[in-house]
């Protein structure tokens, strides 16, 4: 009996992509997205005086810092959901509701990954256990590119704690 030929390996970015839009739970994460490239897409001056809050039902909620930065955004928000979409990957954000924050106080991003600077975590040295924990994780993974990046994420992970991903 005669094997059928190998297809040719897929890129792990592109099953990445594939589960994201068929999954119930990729699909909330490729929404989620916003959240990080929320200050690329809206600029610095508006990340500092407004930050997404929630996305249900492809809505995005936005906690803004005073009345006068509502009124704007509420005068802008086709540009804006045009300019978010534009940096979605793998989702649309169709709506966007603005709120009044109850604190009043300007947001402060310390990245273009919309990391806040008051949450931003240190970075933790991986331990000789880490390493070997590591090591174990990995070590069925056959193809080498992926064992690598596997490896790089998990110490990423391990390090920086997975706010920054």
């Amino acid at each position: 009996m005669s094997r059928p030929p190998f297809s040719r390996p897929r890129r792990f970015a592109s099953i990445l992509k594939e589960v994201r839009r068929k999954e119930p739970w990729g699909r909330r994460l490729a929404r989620n997205f916003v959240f990080r490239i929320w200050p690329r897409a809206v600029g610095e001056g508006i990340s500092r005086a407004a930050r997404p809050v929630f996305v249900k039902n492809d809505c995005l909620y936005v906690e803004v810092a005073d009345s006068s930065w509502l009124h704007e955004l509420e005068f802008r928000k086709q540009d804006l959901l045009a300019r978010i979409n534009e940096h979605m990957e793998d989702s649309r954000i169709d709506e966007i509701r603005f709120k009044l924050s109850n604190s009043g106080i300007a947001f402060d991003y310390d990245g273009e990954d919309g990391e806040s600077a008051s949450s931003s975590r240190v970075a933790t040295p991986i331990s000789p256990d880490d390493n070997a924990a590591i090591e174990d994780a990995i070590t069925d993974v056959g193809d080498q590119q992926l064992r690598r990046a596997a490896e790089k994420l998990i110490r990423h992970i391990r390090t920086h704690g997975n706010a920054r991903l």
